[in-house]
């Protein structure tokens, strides 16, 4: 039978708390600390020879797994398993699952909670003011937590999944981020000939640029991009996000980018790469590629430029020529429903197509008695 125990301070006489009612908020103070509470249907009141409450929280875990027999998993090692698990993600991904499950560890070492079991509601509320967080940043979060803690319920490492309790802000929209227009595209591939101190930058600068511009890479495919991935005039390569097949066909513009951009500098004569040396990490080479975009951006003086609005820029307008949001998740190495959440804005082309759709039910379709009756 699991123990139910507790940690409870025994007040001596001349302690400020020793004649308090309970359920009153307390004083602090540095009386001795017990475990107070039930094991197989017997009272257990047993002193933790210490008065500090970390110390006793630990002593009082250690008595608890003497009495049940079962081992229990810490959360080190269950955040272990679970990274484990997920090997086979990409780099970025694994990255933030290290990040965001740190967080927690270090929450539940500085609160002195040590096994998995010993996470309940009130801790993952307590976890939630701690790490203050708004907005789809605490989504992601509260959906990783929520992932973690399920992965231990099906292992039975716990009995519940305590994250399913936080509350997830509402979003009236998936994200805020707005495709580019016509005007602010000219601008920022015009900068990419007017920054750095070499053709080299210029060249490279440029290449990214119209490759995120017409194929809607994410800039992680952008810098692993190697010369077996172009095909005549098709690009075809996996992603690296999600492991998905992008399969497009290239404009002639974004082919001579390519075609004039120089050896990568201290790469080997059979690098494959157009951007960087095959044996260059994934994070070094999207922090190269940022600074770079950075300096274009910087140069054009487009407002809250990225790279990856790009992507959103592309999808918004395959969409707007009557793109199937099947076809456009094909193109971009993604899911439909994907597509529909985060890429599909409004733009003046699907705004003309609704328009049209609707002018479907007007005037023909009208029946005598709705023609009436919008009359009046």
């Amino acid at each position: 039978m699991t123990p139910m125990l507790t940690l409870q301070r025994r007040h001596s006489l001349k302690c400020p708390n020793h004649n308090r009612v309970p359920s009153r908020k307390e004083t602090r103070c540095r009386c001795p600390l017990w475990a107070c509470g039930m094991v197989d249907q017997r009272r257990v009141r047993l002193s933790l020879k210490t008065r500090d409450l970390q110390r006793a929280a630990r002593r009082l875990t250690e008595i608890e797994d003497r009495i049940s027999g079962k081992p229990r998993k810490t959360i080190q090692d269950a955040v272990s398993a679970f990274r484990a698990q997920h090997e086979g993600k990409a780099s970025e991904t694994k990255r933030k699952y290290k990040r965001i499950l740190g967080f927690l560890g270090d929450f539940c070492a500085n609160a002195s909670i040590h096994y998995l079991d010993q996470v309940n509601v009130e801790t993952m509320d307590s976890y939630t003011l701690w790490r203050g967080k708004a907005g789809w940043a605490w989504i992601k979060e509260v959906e990783l937590l929520t992932q973690f803690f399920e992965f231990c319920r099906d292992r039975e490492w716990t009995a519940k999944n305590p994250a399913r309790s936080l509350k997830r802000p509402r979003m009236i929209e998936a994200n805020n981020i707005e495709p580019y227009t016509k005007q602010e595209i000219i601008v920022i591939i015009a900068a990419c000939d007017q920054i750095g101190r070499t053709s080299y930058e210029r060249r490279r600068a440029r290449a990214m640029t119209l490759l995120m511009r017409y194929a809607g890479l994410r800039i992680s495919d952008v810098v692993t991009l190697s010369r077996d991935h172009v095909r005549g005039t098709r690009l075809e390569k996996r992603a690296i996000k999600n492991h998905r097949m992008i399969r497009v066909e290239l404009p002639s513009a974004v082919i001579e980018a390519l075609e004039v951009l120089p050896h990568p500098k201290g790469a080997a004569g059979d690098n494959r790469r157009f951007f960087s040396k095959d044996t260059a990490t994934l994070r070094s080479l999207v922090k190269g590629a940022w600074r770079t975009m950075a300096a274009v951006f910087k140069q054009a003086g487009v407002t809250h430029a990225h790279p990856h609005r790009f992507r959103h820029t592309l999808a918004s307008e395959l969409l707007g020529k009557g793109g199937k949001l099947e076809e456009v998740a094909a193109i971009l190495g993604d899911s439909a429903a994907t597509i529909s959440r985060y890429y599909a804005k409004w733009t003046p082309e699907y705004q003309d197509r609704q328009d049209v759709l609707i002018r479907k039910i007007h005037g023909t379709n009208l029946t005598q008695t709705e023609e009436q009756a919008s009359k009046c």
